[in-house]
């Protein structure tokens, strides 16, 4: 088995979704589960980012699902768009959803299911201009390819990189995960101002006024650096099997 990475990356305007992420390095999604047909892709993903941005997500979410224009990255129509929100806190959703989409060329899951057959394993992610599509399959991927790049909508282009041996079957539990700049950023922050001090010499939102960043986005951003440390503390120093989803994504955290 090899995994190959199809990553589609988006120009401003292409897709009202998309767009969200390129404004928001903040707000990342990932996969939890996804299945395919030749017609009808499903699945739940989690989704983290600043409270503000995640209700707007919601509200696009709402309006893409219901309007009746609504097109799969080649154009395709979407005929049915179902999601349902599983769970939800200041900092996360966790997002059920299921798209058919009609007669033309499909989507990459659509695609891909429709040349290697259902049971396809797939993982996606999107941060910024990019919505990358991992597949694990053990045949060329040349057709794949091709009916994908050829029927991109406008403001869509496709590079695709084999990978080799996917990370699910590494036996090296270590974390893999890096720290963004942005989450680098503002750990250094609190650290240079005295916010793991006892006393604690500043407040978040005293850090956050500092450094020109709203309270919510410098929490979030150091929520996910604490759990990156403490998932790489327990990599390296607690009896922890992190094969079991533990990751910075599903720390929850109490405001």
């Amino acid at each position: 088995m090899r995994e190959f990475v199809f990553t589609v990356e988006y120009e401003k305007g292409a897709d009202e979704v998309m767009d969200l992420f390129i404004e928001h390095a903040d707000l990342y999604a990932r996969s939890m589960e996804i299945n395919a047909t030749s017609e009808t892709v499903w699945g739940i993903d989690k989704v983290v980012g600043p409270t503000t941005v995640l209700d707007e997500l919601d509200d696009r979410l709402e309006r893409v699902a219901s309007d009746p224009n609504t097109t799969g990255m080649c154009g395709a129509p979407v005929t049915e768009y179902e999601y349902t929100i599983l769970s939800s806190n200041p900092e996360s959703r966790k997002i059920h959803s299921l798209r058919r989409e009609g007669d033309g060329p499909r989507s990459i899951p659509l695609v891909a299911s429709n040349h290697v057959g259902e049971g396809l394993i797939m993982r996606s992610e999107r941060r910024g201009d990019q919505f990358r599509w991992r597949l694990l399959i053990d045949e060329p991927v040349a057709a794949i390819h091709e009916e994908v790049r050829e029927n991109l909508r406008e403001g869509l282009s496709l590079t695709v990189e084999r990978l080799g041996t996917p990370p699910c079957l590494l036996e090296d539990g270590r974390v893999k995960q890096a720290l963004t700049p942005e989450q680098k950023s503002a750990l250094e922050a609190a650290i240079k101002r005295g916010y793991y001090e006892e006393p604690r010499q500043q407040s978040v939102t005293e850090i956050a006024a500092d450094v020109s960043v709203s309270r919510s986005t410098f929490q979030y951003r150091l929520n996910r650096a604490e759990a990156w440390l403490a998932q790489q503390f327990a990599a390296d120093s607690l009896d922890v099997d992190l094969d079991m989803d533990l990751d910075p994504e599903d720390i929850e955290f109490v405001q």
